[in-house]
């Protein structure tokens, strides 16, 4: 693998936007290419018509703002910022679900600041991702509601953080009367190479990092989106994701907004306590577009029945999308069969495939067509080749999660050597394209690995993002099988912690979805390795569960089903195991809870087994 030693190279290698690639269009005649003028476009030209909807916690409209009201609110709070800072400058946005956020975020562009979304406050404090990514951008303003200074200046002003930076509260009443729109001159005009935002990862494998997303990286991604999902103008989506998260920002409230559409959102943990409020909304606002990870499928399939008593009219969702983790074939039939009677159809279930590096949409389906999957073999997989199984028990389903867009390119390459692989060959999955950015902020050696990295012998010199994500491709199509650094390396053959994770939790009843880690702890001193499974329970049976038998019940499955044997089972108390903003586990942190002996492990339970071999060939 070639990893080269510059940010600063030559144009033609991708790193400007606006300049190495040719446009890839834009659903408007003049082309606006900068959010701030965007928001001025849609004021002008749809000015009462409702650009956002905010749910409250029984699924009633309790705000919402049309494109002149969320202009001019953004308009007159930009005047405000722009006396205390400089073009450049960064400010922190913490708010909790709600429009507060998206009228701060649109000021920020209209004054040319550049936004930070994070995690709100919570239990009066910050959470400790918040605080890492205040340090690292060292941000002049703090955007936020009042109720927060006190847990603010507590952790951060008290701390490494600058100590010019002003907080401004921001208790919006979004159905106040507008002000009057400031004169043009008041506000500062971006560009299309500006940034638009740091974007920090959710660190399921490391620290929170910023990317650093230009408008332009944005404007290409949104147009893709457009494209891939065969969007129209004014389309209707509806959006439960954390306003901070990529897929919550880009996908449920920029790309709506992009369209001159309507964004119909709602709180995270509205969702999660009501997933049929979700399926509600789509039906209400005849909504095209909506999604989410591959556990929000599975919430609503455990309320099936209080969705099939209220009977939501799903006919008019195109666009069902699934990512931001592992997508799984099982879950896509099922709901496709449990909600058919509603109107929902197979071909609007669109498994796709991002990232925060690639600003967020990297591939995705199409919405004339079923869902592709593959049935490989899991003893080929192992070996890293995906051939298609010769019989059921040993087919893996792996379900494809898209095609390249225009003007970008996907490959899987040898991650040891930067060598091109041929179809159907696992490797890392690399992409190239006017939507992946050219750094993490303020941190250049990983810049230099992640987002600089070139195909060996290749004489083009194009510049490729490293995923650190596992795949393959068959005829264009894109298989994701895992991460890169989370694989199971065990006497030789590769074994996804995913898979492992998913056989477990079905394994049992009372053992909670999602929330599984599968790991390897290695022994230094007697060159050993323990194969650890660390999963939660339900809070509902926790202190009636036979652990004996739930754990039992989770070796028997995985080494049925894997050959494998579990060396360690460990079950933990429910919000036990760290995830990310989307649900991701973050597995290197839960394993180095378990070899701190740190877990809420449930009273007595510490199932270990002797001598065993961790892989039984077949």
């Amino acid at each position: 693998m070639s990893i080269r030693p510059a940010l600063n190279a030559p144009v033609d290698d991708g790193q400007c936007a606006s300049m190495a690639y040719p446009a890839i269009g834009s659903p408007f005649d003049d082309g606006p290419r900068t959010l701030s003028r965007l928001a001025t476009h849609w004021a002008a030209n749809r000015a009462e018509d409702r650009a956002f909807v905010f749910l409250g916690e029984q699924g009633e409209e309790r705000e919402s703002l049309t494109y002149s009201e969320l202009d001019r609110k953004a308009c007159d709070l930009a005047r405000r910022l722009s006396g205390l800072t400089r073009p450049g400058d960064r400010a922190l946005l913490m708010f909790p679900p709600g429009l507060a956020f998206i009228v701060a975020f649109f000021a920020c562009h209209h004054a040319g600041i550049i936004p930070v979304p994070v995690v709100p406050v919570r239990a009066r404090r910050m959470r400790d991702a918040s605080r890492s990514v205040a340090v690292d951008c060292a941000p002049t303003l703090v955007l936020a509601p009042a109720d927060y200074e006190a847990a603010v200046r507590s952790d951060l002003y008290n701390s490494q953080f600058p100590s010019h930076s002003h907080f401004i509260a921001l208790d919006l009443a979004v159905s106040d009367p507008c002000e009057i729109e400031p004169p043009a001159d008041a506000l500062r005009q971006t560009c299309v190479d500006d940034l638009a935002f740091l974007q920090y990862t959710s660190g399921s494998t490391s620290a929170p990092k910023g990317v650093a997303v230009t408008q332009g990286n944005l404007f290409a991604n949104l147009e893709m989106q457009r494209r891939a999902f065969a969007h129209p103008l004014h389309a209707v989506a509806v959006g439960w994701a954390p306003h901070y998260h990529d897929m919550g920002l880009i996908c449920q409230i920029l790309e709506p907004f992009y369209l001159g559409g309507l964004a119909v959102l709602m709180a995270p943990g509205t969702f999660a306590q009501a997933p049929w409020l979700w399926l509600r909304a789509i039906a209400t606002y005849h909504a095209r577009i909506s999604g989410g990870p591959n556990f929000a499928y599975e919430l609503c399939l455990a309320r099936a029945g209080r969705i099939m008593q209220e009977a939501p009219n799903l006919s008019h969702w195109e666009v069902a999308f699934n990512s931001a983790e592992p997508v799984r074939a099982d879950t896509l039939q099922r709901f496709t069969q449990v909600f058919a009677p509603l109107g929902l159809r197979a071909e609007s279930m669109n498994p796709a495939y991002g990232m925060a590096e690639a600003t967020l949409l990297i591939s995705a389906g199409t919405v004339v067509r079923k869902p592709i999957v593959e049935h490989v073999s899991r003893a080929s997989l192992a070996n890293g080749v995906a051939t298609i199984a010769g019989c059921l028990d040993d087919a893996q389903a792996i379900v494809g999660c898209g095609r390249a867009m225009d003007n970008e390119k996907i490959v899987i390459v040898d991650p040891a050597n930067g060598k091109l692989l041929a179809d159907g060959h696992v490797g890392e999955i690399w992409v190239h394209g006017p939507h992946v950015p050219a750094e993490y902020w303020n941190r250049t050696e990983q810049s230099l690995q992640v987002f600089n990295a070139y195909i060996a012998d290749d004489v083009t010199g194009t510049r490729y993002l490293r995923t650190g994500d596992l795949g393959y491709l068959r005829d264009g199509e894109l298989f994701i099988t895992g991460r890169l650094k989370d694989v199971l390396i065990i006497r030789g053959r590769n074994i996804y912690p995913n898979d492992i994770e998913h056989i477990a939790e079905l394994a049992y009843p009372g053992l909670k979805m999602n929330s599984g880690a599968a790991f390897v702890v290695s022994d230094p001193e007697d060159r050993t390795e323990q194969c650890v499974l660390v999963q939660e329970v339900e809070r509902t049976i926790r202190r009636n569960m036979d652990s004996a038998a739930a754990v039992s019940a989770i070796r028997r499955a995985v080494l049925q089903e894997f050959e494998l044997t579990l060396d360690e089972v460990v079950l933990v108390d429910p919000g036990s195991i760290p995830k990310t903003s989307s649900g991701k586990i973050r597995r290197a942190e839960t394993r180095a809870q378990f070899v701190a002996d740190a877990l809420a492990r449930i009273e007595g339970e510490r199932a270990k087994v002797g001598e065993v071999d961790f892989f039984r060939a077949p």
